[in-house]
């Protein structure tokens, strides 16, 4: 194969995608624009009136740009140092597939114990967090993080840790991104309150709810085979009022920085439907 070719080809597709990119954000940023927004005073007479509490509120302006990330393909040789397990690579090299060869008991299911255990025992494991333990199914859910931000939902950059009955840890799936990157120039993020503002708008957030936590993190923009581009997204964690039975729930919404509200969860459901 001519490599000096595909080079040529692959920064000329890049490039296309680069002005793709930065005419379709454009557009989205004047539609976004266009929308008439609450002023500051009724947003906060609405909060409230409806009883809607905001806590840990960060800070109002960041300046933050896309990333691109190419989907990593592991290799035998570099997962020798993982111990106690028998190892599989699969999905065209994008995916290990370990089983614990003897499973390792959790004191308890803890976050921490969790945790502990995919940063000593998964390949680069610190470089995932913790995002949902789900005690029913005894799985739990990693996703990989770039300069301390969470990539929400993105199969290629997640960790699935499973356990028995004992509470032992028996096996576990990974895959990640390989060299993120900034794409594109820095760009005011919207503010919090106006993510806040979106969901509001919508009829999203139930009256005496409570706003827990705001964080900036990633979601997929353009989800490429090898190459994915990746938005600066706000993650809003809402505790809602109990219902009837005592029981309070809890709901994730996500902002893009254009406003846009995304229903991630349903979107990657829908792709992973599609490639069945």
């Amino acid at each position: 194969m001519d490599w000096n070719k595909a080079k040529t080809i692959f920064i000329i597709v890049f490039s296309i995608l680069n002005i793709f990119l930065y005419y379709m954000y454009v557009n989205r940023y004047n539609e976004a624009q266009s929308v008439p927004v609450i002023g500051d005073t009724d947003f906060s007479t609405r909060l409230k009136d409806e009883n809607i509490t905001i806590k840990n509120k960060p800070a109002a302006t960041i300046n933050v740009s896309y990333i691109s990330g190419k989907i990593k393909k592991f290799n035998m040789l570099e997962l020798a140092q993982l111990k106690n397990q028998k190892l599989h690579i699969g999905n065209n090299d994008t995916e290990i597939v370990s089983k614990i060869t003897k499973p390792m008991p959790l004191t308890s299911l803890s976050a921490n114990n969790i945790t502990q255990f995919v940063e000593k025992n998964v390949y680069k494991g610190r470089s995932y967090r913790l995002w949902k333990i789900d005690k029913l199914n005894k799985v739990a859910t990693f996703f990989q993080v770039s300069d301390n931000r969470t990539i929400y939902y993105n199969q290629n950059a997640a960790v699935k840790v499973h356990w028995n009955d004992a509470n032992e840890i028996t096996n576990y799936e990974q895959r990640m991104f390989d060299s993120l990157k900034s794409f594109g120039e820095k760009g005011t993020l919207i503010e919090p309150e106006k993510a806040i503002k979106a969901i509001l708008n919508k009829g999203y957030l139930m009256p005496n709810s409570t706003i827990t936590k705001i964080e900036l993190g990633y979601s997929t923009l353009v989800p490429l085979t090898q190459i994915q581009v990746l938005a600066p997204t706000w993650y809003i964690h809402v505790e809602l009022p109990k219902d009837k039975k005592g029981i309070k729930n809890e709901v994730d919404y996500f902002v893009n920085a254009d406003g846009t509200i995304v229903d991630i969860e349903h979107n990657v459901k829908e792709r992973e439907l599609q490639q069945q």
